[in-house]
């Protein structure tokens, strides 16, 4: 059984968010000096792409939310 397409939408939402998790995939510890330029670089540009070029897509809106959960993790894991 073939299964459905992907709306292409949706699968560029993916791409966008596989590049910011591999662009954005090393967080700094927390208390660094790298940690705040990291931070307000990771957040630059999740919102260029969730507000930018999505317009609050509801799926670039909940994939983004959860990599940017799941780097938090890292970070706190590094401290």
């Amino acid at each position: 059984m073939k299964s459905p397409a992907i709306p292409q939408d949706e699968h560029d939402i993916l791409n966008d968010a596989y590049r910011f998790l591999r662009d954005h995939n090393d967080p700094p510890a927390n208390g660094t000096p790298e940690c705040l330029h990291f931070w307000e670089q990771a957040a630059k540009d999740a919102c260029e792409l969730v507000g930018s070029k999505w317009k609050n897509h509801p799926l670039a809106m909940e994939v983004m939310l959860g990599i940017y959960s799941y780097l938090e993790k890292k970070c706190k894991a590094k401290s």
